[in-house]
């Protein structure tokens, strides 16, 4: 399964935005993160290759490798487990390997 742009809704997302909280395509990314300076600085990882190493979005210290659309967050092995095992509803949440293969428990 490919995460869908929150920008055109049409095209598939190839990387997340950390500052805007959105999955975006190409396209939309460079109209996005081109607009002004400020925007060009937004941290921004790569959906389907592997990003040299980006922190857990919880705990901060252990590599990411896991993005949860439901919750938007890259997570590490353990606060993915730990969040995902809470309750039915966060169980099918729907979660990716860093490198856009859909993961589960």
């Amino acid at each position: 399964m490919k995460v869908q742009c929150d920008g055109c809704e049409s095209a598939e997302a190839v990387v997340v935005c950390c500052a805007d909280e959105a999955a975006l395509c190409r396209e939309c990314d460079i109209q996005v993160h081109d607009a002004n300076k400020l925007a060009g600085k937004h941290h921004r990882v790569p959906l389907f290759r592997p990003p040299t190493r980006t922190s857990c979005d919880i705990c901060q210290d252990k590599t990411a490798y896991f993005f949860c659309l439901e919750d938007r967050a890259l997570l590490c092995h353990n606060c993915d487990m730990s969040i995902h095992k809470l309750t039915a509803s966060t169980s099918n949440h729907r979660r990716f390997l860093v490198t856009g293969v859909a993961a589960s428990l």
